[in-house]
């Protein structure tokens, strides 16, 4: 089940951790600045979470939690 949590509740219980994120809300409506989403995926691999953010799979985003930058993988697509 989903748990939704702002960027900085994401790093403080999933540290140093890759997540698969959904239904982000970006902060000022930026679409670059994480402030929240849905975690979906806390067990599975950078590389698995990839291959499903690349197959459009579930609308998961790859994202790693120490990260304050894009989360991996959007830069392209943006």
């Amino acid at each position: 089940m989903a748990e939704r949590l702002t960027r900085e509740q994401m790093a403080e219980k999933y540290p140093n951790t890759y997540l698969g994120i959904t239904n982000i809300k970006y902060e000022n409506d930026d679409g670059v600045t994480l402030e929240s989403a849905d975690v979906v995926y806390t067990d599975k691999t950078g590389r698995e979470l990839l291959t499903m953010q690349l197959a459009g799979k579930e609308g998961i985003i790859r994202w790693y939690t120490n990260d304050n930058g894009l989360p991996t993988g959007v830069a392209g697509v943006l």
